[in-house]
């Protein structure tokens, strides 16, 4: 990610997000600069005021003007409470908004790009910009312009003041500040030296967060006595992220000390020179005190300035991640609907295809057919791009070279809503909800489920006994991480839930990547017997390790290195006697010798 912008482009870009949003925090950020300037400004003037008017003796006059000064300034900071108030809560309003639209934006643009690759490294910096709490990039880049232009606008206020007085004095006030620039530059190029050390450190830091809260982990622990391991290695990522911070912390402290000795250096001679003019009576008492306060606020000012400025570079990069992300193409919503896509049972090829994921190529000029209504069997040893040629096949992945073809319909020609309409699929990975089963189940709300069809499905899937037994309905709450009531099912149980889903939709092509793997072989039968039934009249494709799909399959074929090595029924494979038949011999060796042994037990 090298695209950058500059602190202008990601003023305007939020600043359109927000207004967009709450057109009213624009009037909330004006009446908050306006507080912001006139405040302090009026702060250094009422003292110098009201010591005039004792030294004139117009006490009448210098009570007057302290209470009408003093009312106005109470009246504008209660008004600036009251709009500060105002835009954190809007702003923070504005985070949750903005991170919903990049849950949006993930599902709205390629799958490739949140799973794999330099973009899904940019995707998480995105998200990690926005888990900062009040220190995420759209406060920063709302909140440090209002805040350098309040700061800029009583510069220019407090440098005609102390222009007033010498010019001498605030050219070199200006001078010296520019030096404070200069340095505070040095120390953000040292900090952006160390910024991907911080990032490294930071995913680690995560991963301990994530792993010390899993709680399928807790068994584990315990057997394994994980416990002195675990935290020995907390105890060194901590230990590193210590000497990072102790890296950065030395250049901090450096450059804050010399920043601090020239803001000595600074206010000591401009303090200095209006002490000898208030001694030698250039100027009255009451001038003194305006003039020192405005010398004050001018240091503070500038300082400030320098700081946002710094600081609004430094977010910069958080910035160019969230935009760049953001930035992303999306998928193609409009298409065709030929037809003929949505004739049943289907008809499948893959036709001269290629795919990599990187420079690791997983399928070249790889071609497949499978006839309407075959029930067809993938098998392979793990990475031979099984669950690879599932997700291009439903159009998650696109193919570097060739085409796929659904009954005749070049699926990129095809609507993606459209595509994904065609397919129930079980991937190996759980997705389910803490919301309602029947939700679960039929992925809609609860009112728009179809209850008897859920039901069926749930029947079908071989949780019915389940459900009754434990009194589980369409109405309840799954995942007790979330709800006290709600129940927690097994990782098998939790298979057939995904089953059951996959029943419900009641697509055009059915697929099931690794669908059992939490079954006993028992279950896993029993769960191909309905699925047997259930693929009648439609195109099936099963993929598993095991050899429980291969009997009601009407073919077998076997890939390897990205290509289909073996394709025919499971008596044509054994006969052939390649890796098929071996794997088959492998897995039915086992079970034979747990048989014996539970005969030779038994005698």
């Amino acid at each position: 990610m090298k695209k950058k912008y500059s602190i202008l482009s990601n003023t305007v870009y939020f600043a359109r997000y927000a207004y967009r949003q709450y057109p009213m925090l624009s009037v909330y950020h004006i009446a908050s600069v306006f507080c912001g300037i006139f405040n302090p400004f009026l702060g250094i003037l009422l003292p110098g005021v009201v010591l005039n008017a004792v030294e004139t003796g117009k006490l009448n006059q210098g009570l007057l003007l302290i209470g009408g000064m003093g009312g106005i300034l109470l009246l504008f900071h209660m008004l600036a409470g009251y709009m500060n108030g105002r835009i954190y809560f809007l702003e923070n309003q504005l985070r949750q908004f903005i991170l919903a639209d990049m849950v949006l934006k993930g599902l709205r643009c390629r799958y490739e790009y949140v799973e794999y690759g330099e973009h899904r490294e940019t995707a998480r910096r995105a998200y990690r910009t926005f888990n900062q709490g009040d220190s995420c990039i759209s406060y920063r880049f709302l909140d440090y312009p209002r805040e350098l232009l309040v700061n800029t606008a009583c510069f220019f206020l407090y440098s005609s003041v102390i222009g007033l007085l010498n010019v001498w004095i605030l050219a070199g006030l200006i001078g010296m500040s520019l030096l404070n620039y200069g340095i505070l530059q040095i120390r953000i190029r040292g900090e952006q030296a160390l910024r991907a050390e911080f990032a490294q450190s930071d995913r680690e830091i995560n991963y301990i967060s994530i792993t010390f809260q899993n709680t399928e982990l807790a068994k584990d622990n315990r057997v394994f006595a994980m416990n002195d391991w675990l935290m020995s290695f907390r105890r060194l990522v901590f230990a590193a992220r210590m000497r990072l911070e102790k890296r950065q912390n030395r250049k901090i402290i450096l450059s804050e000390f010399l920043q601090f000795l020239l803001g000595v250096i600074r206010d000591g001679i401009a303090y200095a020179y209006l002490i000898c003019a208030v001694l030698d009576g250039s100027i009255s008492a009451g001038s003194f005190v305006i003039y020192f306060g405005a010398i004050a606020g001018f240091s503070g000012f500038l300082t400030s300035i320098v700081d946002i400025y710094a600081n609004l570079k430094c977010a910069g990069y958080d910035a160019a991640s969230f935009r760049v992300y953001m930035d992303l193409p999306e998928i193609e919503e409009s298409g065709e609907e030929p037809e003929e896509l949505f004739l049943q049972p289907a008809a499948i090829e893959f036709r001269d295809v290629s795919f990599s994921y990187g420079d690791s190529k997983i399928f070249e000029h790889f071609n497949l057919v499978i006839h309407p209504g075959e029930k067809v069997a993938l098998l392979g040893v793990n990475g031979a791009g099984k669950t690879t040629l599932v997700k291009l096949l439903c159009g998650l992945y696109e193919p570097a070279a060739g085409q796929i073809f659904i009954n005749g319909a070049d699926i990129r020609t095809v609507s993606k809503k459209t595509l994904y309409r065609l397919f129930s699929v079980v991937f190996q990975e759980k997705a389910l909800l803490p919301y309602p089963i029947g939700c679960n189940i039929s992925l809609k709300r609860l009112e728009e489920t179809d209850r008897e069809r859920a039901w069926q499905a749930v029947r079908e899937a071989g949780l019915e006994t389940v459900f009754h037994k434990n009194g589980i309905t369409l109405d309840t709450f799954y995942q007790g991480t979330a709800y006290e009531d709600a129940v927690e099912l097994s990782g098998g149980e939790q298979q057939r839930l995904l089953l059951a889903r996959a029943i419900y939709k009641d697509a055009n092509i059915l697929i099931l990547d690794e669908p059992t793997s939490a079954l006993d072989p028992i279950a896993e039968s029993e769960i191909y017997n309905e699925y047997a039934k259930i693929s009648r009249g439609r195109t099936s494709l099963f993929i598993s390790h095991r050899l429980a799909t291969t009997r009601f399959s009407d073919r077998i074929l076997f890939l390897e290195h990205g290509q289909i090595t073996e394709s025919g029924t499971h008596d044509e494979l054994m006969a052939l006697g390649g890796s098929y038949a071996h794997m088959f011999e492998v897995q039915s060796h086992y079970y034979r010798e747990e048989a014996g042994k539970g005969e030779k037990d038994g005698e």
